[in-house]
């Protein structure tokens, strides 16, 4: 169940845009913070490999999370 709805703001290529936060969007921004967290440890001991993992995990949780927030659920796109 989301805690915000504001209903359909307008529409961006063919993607209505919503604001809505649900559980699963904060799960995922609070998945991309600590991600944050990570790669900051990860660039002060100078580990690449945890570099990496981390920004790949900052982008992809962070992007579904905007997205999620932003749609009102899981976003339909390339359909």
């Amino acid at each position: 169940m989301p805690f915000i709805d504001t209903g359909k703001l307008f529409e961006i290529g063919g993607v209505s845009i919503h604001i809505g936060i649900n559980t699963f969007s904060l799960l995922m921004l609070m998945i991309s913070i600590v991600g944050v967290w990570g790669l900051v440890a990860a660039v002060k001991n100078k580990n690449l490999l945890a570099v990496l993992f981390s920004l790949a995990t900052v982008a992809t949780f962070g992007f579904f999370a905007i997205a999620t927030i932003f749609t009102y659920g899981y976003p339909d796109l390339g359909h």
